[in-house]
């Protein structure tokens, strides 16, 4: 699932973005007790959090669905000595990294 690996966070494409998803992709990201680079969502973002570990949390969250509103920015975090895998969904794939995201 995870094909490709940056700063320690595993990512990949599991499904592009079509007619039948309307215009989602469908995402996947496995992060191990890290915080993740500072990014933005133009966009929505659908979160499914499925922790690996007992207690992980994804952004002060558990398992389950997560939605963030436009315009939101943030670091991803890991945390309470977890590891989780994190599927989402993004309108059009739609992202934009922070050019200096490891001073913010």
């Amino acid at each position: 699932m995870c094909s490709h690996e940056q700063g320690g966070v595993k990512f990949g494409r599991i499904i592009k973005a079509c007619e039948k998803t309307s215009g989602f992709p469908v995402d996947v990201v496995e992060m191990d007790n890290i915080v993740g680079p500072h990014h933005r969502h133009p966009k929505v973002k659908i979160d499914m959090v499925i922790p690996k570990t007992d207690g992980a949390k994804f952004d002060n969250h558990g398992e389950g669905w997560l939605v963030y509103g436009p315009d939101y920015a943030y670091k991803p975090t890991i945390t309470d000595d977890g590891r989780a895998i994190v599927l989402y969904l993004l309108p059009d794939g739609e992202i934009e990294f922070s050019k200096n995201w490891n001073k913010l």
